[in-house]
């Protein structure tokens, strides 16, 4: 790679003011990446044509990046300075997150090349050690942000990548996912097929974002499994995956009506199947989805539940019915 210049990121069911808060920041989260990748790609992005492969994508990537950095390094300095400063701004955050990736995701549509090139060379100088893992996570996190098909090159192996840590792997596939499109949904459903457990946990907790019937499927299966923590991570992305706002937000709703049912009896299921935070990610999750057929998927489900169930039943058919996301 081109050397780089420069300067060198348990709620219960029933409803209640906490509730309502925690849907309207479930709704803005998940619109909020849209509208921002609205500014920051390229129209084609959203669909790719076609996955890019790993030798000739890396190929013909690099000499895209040498290129742009011939033609001008503005973008590429900023990039590095951000990243570079990143470890910094993490411990200015007093163990809170510093948005890194957001930072360089706002530099727009410049910024996808200089990200792709940090983490194809494994990321800026200068950062602690104990910090690498963190912001090459920000890198990451910024080219999901950025929604450029280009960089699942770069994604797709460290998707693939069994040596990728839990954190890792669900920012990537948060990336990925964010990017969306056919290639993308491969990518995400080979990588899941593929993990062991934890692995597995954390792919479909970053899944949601991309929002294709396929990958929905695959989360409705992973939210009727036995383990509570896969069936919380699948419900969570379900929420995401038919999020009623962020829908709005996208130019093609053509999925929509059956990605938000599809979600909707597998979130219904897993309230049956499941209690404790399983039922309560659910529960929240459809409270986000607020699909239409969902008071007579709680209807039905009632008839064949234990009294028991048919009582956490009732109090999720209230909650829905006061529903602040309408």
């Amino acid at each position: 790679m081109t050397p780089r210049s420069g300067s060198g990121g348990a709620r219960s069911s029933s409803g209640g003011a906490g509730s309502r808060g925690w849907l309207r920041v479930a709704l803005l989260v998940g619109a909020l990446p849209l509208a921002l990748s609205a500014v920051a790609a390229p129209a084609s992005a959203t669909e790719p044509a076609s996955a890019p492969s790993r030798a000739a994508g890396s190929t013909a990537l690099r000499a895209e990046i040498a290129r742009a950095r011939a033609a001008d390094a503005t973008s590429f300095v900023r990039v590095d300075a951000i990243a570079s400063g990143a470890a910094d701004a993490h411990a200015a955050a007093r163990g809170h997150r510093a948005a890194v990736a957001r930072s360089i995701a706002q530099l727009g549509p410049s910024a996808v090349l200089p990200v792709l090139e940090l983490l194809a060379d494994g990321g800026p100088r200068g950062v602690p050690a104990a910090m690498a893992p963190i912001v090459r996570r920000d890198l990451i996190e910024a080219a999901g942000l950025l929604r450029d098909a280009r960089a699942l090159a770069v994604l797709g192996p460290i998707l693939a990548d069994a040596k990728e840590d839990a954190a890792s792997a669900r920012t990537v596939a948060e990336a990925v996912a964010r990017i969306g499109g056919a290639p993308a949904e491969t990518q995400l459903l080979s990588a899941l097929a593929a993990a062991a457990p934890e692995r597995a946990r954390a792919i479909v907790a970053g899944m949601g974002e991309c929002r294709r019937l396929a990958v929905t499927q695959a989360l409705a299966r992973q939210a009727a499994s036995t383990d509570d923590a896969m069936a919380r991570a699948a419900a969570r992305a379900l929420g995401r995956a038919g999020n009623a706002w962020a829908w709005k937000t996208l130019p093609d709703r053509t999925e929509e009506a059956r990605i938000r049912e599809v979600a909707a009896r597998a979130l219904v299921a897993a309230y049956v199947q499941h209690e404790g935070e399983a039922r309560a990610a659910a529960s929240n999750a459809l409270m986000v989805v607020d699909a239409p057929v969902t008071p007579a998927l709680i209807a039905d489900a009632r008839r064949a539940a234990t009294p028991a169930t048919q009582a956490a039943l009732d109090a999720l058919a209230r909650r829905l019915a006061a529903n602040p996301a309408r």
